[in-house]
């Protein structure tokens, strides 16, 4: 109780946030556009990673709300380009063809977490993804490229955290928050089962939060599913998992 009600009162407490501005970067050959918010005296800083509409409003007002708690935040695409898909269709296609070639998107991870670090002036970077983010968080933990390049710290929200590969967590890898619905109809909540149990194996310190009822995306305003009281509850529990990390030194 005593973290959640410190995040909490950073929402209030912490220092203005500058305004935020468009920023961009290039990787895997293509330009990347992103939302870039810093407080002053950041604790730390988080990386959104989209739902498979790509990088828009959503993700640029947890971008605010995370700088408002105290944390430089970038959002960004997972996309490239200016063209976002608009149909379901034509969502579910661009999001397989994002898993569909793993080092094209290991390089644009890689070059996110650059850009991050870069316009924090160096530090320490947490992973935050929504759904299509959340796997893209994993894709970084599940290669072991998130602890080559020193990431402090996942969360992933209604995302796939399984692998089709049967890869295994690797040992180091940073801690891991989890937050799912029990009736998320688009990634099963059963797959946190043997995802706990390679956690434990692999020694990652976690924070799995099931939400009962919960559908997909509950948290992502805007969205069908969306439900207020477990957003609110899920933010507050990000929030205690930050406050650890920069208690700890993983987020500083």
């Amino acid at each position: 109780m005593k973290t959640i009600l410190t995040f909490a009162a950073a929402l209030a407490l912490s220092a203005p946030a500058l305004a935020g501005e468009a920023v961009s970067y290039e990787a895997a050959g293509t330009s990347f556009d992103a939302y870039w918010e810093a407080p002053v005296g950041a604790r730390g800083t988080v990386v959104i990673l989209p739902t498979w509409n790509g990088l828009s409003d959503y993700e640029m007002d947890r971008a605010k709300m995370l700088a408002e708690a105290g944390y430089n935040a970038l959002a960004v695409d997972l996309y490239g380009g200016s063209a976002r898909p608009q149909s379901p269709e034509d969502k579910e296609a661009a999001l397989n063809a994002v898993f569909a070639d793993g080092d094209r998107l290991r390089a644009i991870l890689a070059a996110t977490v650059g850009k991050a670090e870069s316009l924090a002036g160096g530090g320490n970077v947490v992973m935050l993804g929504y759904s299509m983010g959340g796997g893209a968080a994993m894709e970084l933990v599940r290669s072991g490229l998130g602890a080559e390049l020193g990431v402090d710290g996942y969360a992933v929200f209604s995302g796939r955290v399984s692998d089709p590969g049967g890869r295994m967590i690797p040992d180091g890898t940073a801690p891991i928050f989890v937050a799912h619905g029990t009736e998320d109809g688009r990634v099963p909540v059963s797959g946190l089962v043997n995802f706990a149990d390679d956690l434990d194996l692999a020694g990652v310190e976690h924070r799995i939060e099931i939400y009962e009822g919960a559908g997909h995306l509950f948290s992502a305003f805007g969205f069908p599913n969306y439900d207020p009281e477990l957003d609110a509850a899920s933010w507050e529990a990000l929030g205690a998992f930050l406050e650890s990390l920069t208690e700890a030194g993983g987020a500083s």
